[in-house]
Order: C-alpha cells, then sequence, then structure tokens
C-alpha cells in the first residue's frame, strides 16, 4: 500500500501536474464568464504533456529511420556526428557533462572501432543565442581523445550554430581534404532535416540513426498524468517538424 499511495501522491505534488490541476479548479471556481477561454491552456499544456500524445509526434519523424547494424553500413571517408550530446553550459567546465544524445558520440565510436572510416568529424560550436563560447565539438573532441581515438584521427568544426551551417561547414572541410562519402550521425528524430540539409550540399551521405525516444506503449493511467519528459519530447518534436519546413522554405534542405 505504501508503494501505491506514494506513487499517486508524489505525483500529484510534482511541480507540472500540480499546476495544471490548480488552474483548472481555479478556473472553474473563479473565473465567471468564458471559462473555457481560460481552461485551454492549461488543457493544452496536459496535451502535449502526456505520454500518447508526445509518443505520436516523436514517432512520426523516428519511423522511417528504424535501427542500422554497423555490420551493415559500408566504409565511408569519414563519419560525421552533429552535435547535441554534450552540455556546454555547465558551470564546470573542467568536468565534460553528456546529455541525453550522447548515443550520437558513443555510436561514432563504435563505427571508428569497426573501422568504417578513419576520420571523424564533430560540427557544431554552439547553438545558445547569446552563449558562443565553449564549442561543443571541441568538448567532444575531448572526450573521444580520452576515450582512446587519436587525436589527428578526429576533425572539431566549431563554427556552425545550426544544422544548415552543419553542412554548409561540414562540406568545405570535406572538399578541403577531397573526402566525398560520410555516415550521418545523428538522432533518429532528427535525421529527416538533416539528411535533406546535407544532400543540398551534395554530400554521399550513409544515415545512422540513434538515440531513439520512441517508447515501448504502455496504456496504464499514469501515461496520461502530466509528465515534464513527455512534454520535453513533445516540444523536441514540434521544433523538429517546424525546422523541416522552414528550412524547405528557406532552401537549405532538397
Amino acid at each position: 500500500m505504501f508503494f501505491f499511495f506514494s506513487k499517486i501522491l508524489t505525483i500529484l505534488f510534482f511541480p507540472l501536474p500540480l499546476t495544471i490541476l490548480l488552474g483548472i479548479i481555479l478556473t472553474f471556481f473563479v473565473v465567471k464568464k468564458y471559462k473555457i477561454l481560460f481552461v485551454s491552456p492549461f488543457l493544452m499544456l496536459w496535451f502535449f504533456s502526456s505520454y500518447p500524445v508526445c509518443q505520436l509526434l516523436i514517432g512520426s519523424l523516428e519511423k522511417d529511420y528504424p535501427p542500422v547494424s554497423i555490420e551493415e553500413i559500408d566504409k565511408s571517408d569519414a563519419i560525421v556526428v552533429l552535435a547535441g550530446m554534450i552540455n556546454n553550459f555547465s558551470v564546470y567546465e573542467n568536468r565534460i557533462e553528456l546529455m541525453e544524445a550522447t548515443d550520437r558520440l558513443t555510436d561514432a565510436m563504435f563505427l571508428y572501432q569497426a573501422k568504417k572510416a578513419d576520420l571523424i568529424l564533430i560540427t557544431g560550436g554552439s547553438g545558445i543565442l547569446f552563449y558562443q563560447s565553449n564549442p561543443e565539438a571541441e568538448l567532444a573532441k575531448k572526450f573521444l581523445i580520452k576515450a582512446g581515438i587519436p587525436d589527428n584521427q578526429i576533425i572539431a568544426e566549431n563554427e556552425s550554430r545550426n544544422t544548415a551551417e552543419n553542412a554548409i561547414y561540414t562540406a568545405k572541410i570535406l572538399k578541403k581534404l577531397d573526402k566525398k562519402s560520410i555516415i550521418l550521425v545523428t538522432s533518429a528524430f532528427h535525421l529527416k532535416r538533416s539528411l535533406a540539409t546535407f544532400s543540398k550540399q551534395g554530400i554521399q551521405t550513409k544515415p545512422f540513426p540513434t538515440d531513439y525516444r520512441t517508447l515501448k506503449s504502455d496504456w496504464n493511467w499514469d501515461v496520461f498524468v502530466p509528465s515534464v519528459g513527455a512534454l520535453s519530447t513533445s516540444t523536441i518534436a514540434i521544433k523538429e517538424w517546424i525546422g523541416i519546413f522552414a528550412y524547405k522554405w528557406k532552401g537549405y534542405s532538397e
């Protein structure tokens, strides 16, 4: 019984579900007119904070890119890793703090160890608007060196701030090195946009999806409880779909 009540009560006191619950209750007891207008933002927040919704959104991006085994990937000139797996805003600058998309980095290591390419190119400076210090690619390079990959087999591209610039700056580096084909390592939800963007630069690209966010379906009652994790996944998916359409409109992708 303790386990049951500890789960129920702690969920109700989490900031997100508590805010939504109080907002809905106060709307119906305090607001005199147009209750539906005042309660709509709380219902929308609840909607995008539920796992069925976030899984539908993220699944729409990942479904076309199932996992690929390292063995079936042909050898290429370089392994290109898109940044997004290291916290370059950490207060402890002497540490390399890995984030959710760490699979991008570890899978690149596995590909290198399997001799699928003799060069790893990490592309990405800082995507934070007003913080362009401590570029992420440089931190990722330090991590790979500590993991035993030779310094001269890693290139850190530190200038790019988004996927479009990732592709543009990577293409320039590959051209200088006379390398034409790459294995592109990025999160599965990001592959649709990144593939189209790199192809636009004329780069021969083999996709290697990683960092899957789609979960097994489990229709217990708690999947409808507002969750910060679900809201984060919904936000990622919405941002990605906006990016896909915006890149096509601007001509950054095919």
